[in-house]
Order: structure tokens, then sequence, then C-alpha cells
């Protein structure tokens, strides 16, 4: 796969978590491993490079930056540095299993026309979803849009999917929105008329660890994505 699909790892802070993800990524698929790209933006002792040098040797390459330079950009920086058409995007407290199956969703990206951005589950989670706005609010809810086997076709999933390279080079995350990025990316995706879907007989296991000092709610980047989308509100429901 190393020629065809790149695994894209954004770290910060949890350095054996991003070990574990590449140890898993080597250990299920071996020598037809995806290649793999990691961005580390941590504290000079807390980064991937000085904490686990074992699965740095094991990585195709890392780039690392200036402290916390965010999720954003350091997804944007992983869509660049790399040639291949396909990439995968995890969170990097995520881990390969036998459920993943990465060359099957792969094949699955590649056989479908109507599929630019093809995800799996997080553990059971993460389902497909649907965006709808009248203007002011934007409503984030369980649905699809049509359904075929286990692929069902939606506006929104998790953070565990595979796309083609240049449809995201297209759309690229906003690198002023920290957080809260998730729902402005694929909000832009559904105007842009990017075919997202999910296959949930596919997964990673998920296994949440907060990174030393992380704040998950901080209203200003949601304030900021609202206001750019002319937006009061965001519900999920």
């Amino acid at each position: 796969m190393r020629d065809q699909v790149t695994f894209c790892i954004k770290t910060i802070h949890r350095p054996q978590c991003c070990a574990a993800l590449v140890q898993s990524i080597h250990e299920h698929y071996g020598t037809n491993r995806p290649a793999i790209h990691v961005l580390d933006d941590g504290k000079p002792e807390l980064r991937f490079s000085t904490n686990c040098p074992t699965e740095t040797a094991m990585v195709d390459q890392l780039i690392e930056t200036d402290f916390d330079i965010g999720l954003s950009a350091g997804r944007n920086r992983l869509l660049d540095a790399g040639g291949t058409p396909i990439v995968v995007f995890t969170d990097d407290d995520h881990l390969v299993t036998q459920r993943t199956r990465l060359p099957e969703l792969v094949d699955k990206l590649n056989k479908h026309s109507d599929i630019d951005l093809l995800a799996a589950l997080s553990n059971d989670e993460e389902r497909p979803r649907l965006l709808r706005s009248n203007g002011r609010r934007l409503r984030i809810h369980r649905g699809v849009l049509k359904q075929r086997g286990s692929i069902r076709w939606c506006h929104y999933v998790g953070n565990c999917f595979v796309a083609y390279r240049d449809i995201l080079q297209a759309i690229r995350w906003d690198e002023s929105l920290k957080v809260e990025e998730h729902w402005d990316f694929f909000w832009r995706c559904k105007v842009a008329g990017v075919n997202v879907a999910c296959d949930v007989s596919h997964s990673f296991k998920h296994e949440h660890i907060d990174p030393p000092g992380y704040k998950r709610h901080r209203p200003q980047f949601l304030k900021r994505g609202l206001e750019k989308h002319g937006l009061e509100k965001v519900i999920w429901r």
C-alpha cells in the first residue's frame, strides 16, 4: 500500500498513544502497510521522537514543527507532505484492529465512483450523520442519504477515514480553528459537493486519553466558526 496510501497522524503530548497506533499498523499490515507520516508540535520533552524512539524509527516521515501549531494546521501539513493519491486520517488515540481491514476499506473507496471520503467507525460510535441548516442554526443528527450493503452515504462522519488527497486539498482544514474544526470541515465538504460515506462494517479501536493541559471546550473557536458561517448555534440531535 505504501505507494498508494499514506497514514497521517497528528499528535501532541500523547507520544505513547501515537506509538501504539504506529505499532498496530505494522502489526496488522507488515510489508503491505501504508506509508506512515507523523506530525508533532508538542513541547520538546513530550514529543513522540523524544519518548518513543523505537516507534519513531518505524515511520516513513516525521514532521516536527513549532509548538502548538494546532490540529487544523497540522493536518494540512500532513496532507501536503505526501505524494500518494489516498490518505488515511485518525486521531492518535486510535488503534488498528482486525475489524479495521484497511486494505478492504481503500478498495471500497476506489471501487465506488460516488465516494470521495469513506469513514470507518470509532469503536461502535461516530455513526453517520446529516447536516441541515436553516441559515441560523446547523443541526447535526443521525441519518443517511442512502445505503448499499454496509455503506451509508451521509454528510458527517468521525475522525477515522480514507479519502482522496486532491479532494481534501481542495477543502482543507481551517487553521484559525484549533478545535471546533470538525463540523466546519464537513459543512464545507457538503457545500462543495464532496461525497461522504461511512462503512459500518469497519472500525478502529478508540481509547481516549486527553493530553496534559488539553482544554476540550474553548468557546472562542466555536464563536469564530459560527461567525464565519453566519450561524447562531450548532445543535447535536
